[in-house]
């Protein structure tokens, strides 16, 4: 593989992990907004609401995605190295 192209899959990688990161840390600032005015203390009652593990879940889901896809990138990069 030429080296542009191992350059491309490294700068990809790196580019997805980056926005995962953002992803994450946007997902923990909602997850906290959303635990404050959903759960308001009652945590074992919230828990039991299917409705309400969801809701906390889907904050993370683009940054699992983007996750995800950067390593599927770094593994292409390393196969590429080694070769």
């Amino acid at each position: 593989m030429p080296a542009n192209e191992t350059r491309q899959l490294l700068l990809k990688a790196k580019l997805y992990r980056t926005f995962s990161l953002v992803f994450v840390t946007i997902g923990i600032f909602m997850f906290c907004f959303l635990y404050i005015s959903q759960v308001e203390g009652r945590l074992l009652e919230a828990l039991r609401d299917p409705y309400t593990i969801m809701v906390f879940l889907i904050p993370f889901m683009p940054a699992a995605v983007l996750t995800w896809i950067a390593d599927r990138y770094e593994k292409k990069y390393i196969a590429a190295v080694k070769k």
